[in-house]
């Protein structure tokens, strides 16, 4: 004997999705808004690139912040050195 499967009927139907993506994140408060922001906001650890060209960078600045008497003499005796070489 077989069975009768139940038919749904449309008869009524109410579309309660709710807001699609696009406008839950147009609105400041909702879940998935607030959810992006904090990813956004959340620290990241350092690529070993990116890890490296900050060192690079901090190298160079300490580089730079050295420009005191000593500095430019030492400077100045290595390029005669090097010229002479």
């Amino acid at each position: 004997m077989a069975r009768i499967k139940k038919s749904r009927k449309a008869k009524g139907f109410i579309d309660d999705s709710g807001p699609n993506r696009r406008e839950r994140l147009a609105d400041p408060e909702s879940y998935d808004s607030r959810r992006r922001k904090a990813l956004e906001k959340k620290k990241r650890h350092q690529s070993v690139y990116e890890k490296e060209k900050a060192q690079s960078d901090e190298g160079q600045s300490a580089q730079e912040q050295r420009k005191t008497r000593l500095a430019d003499k030492i400077r100045k005796l290595n390029k005669e050195k090097a010229k002479v070489d």
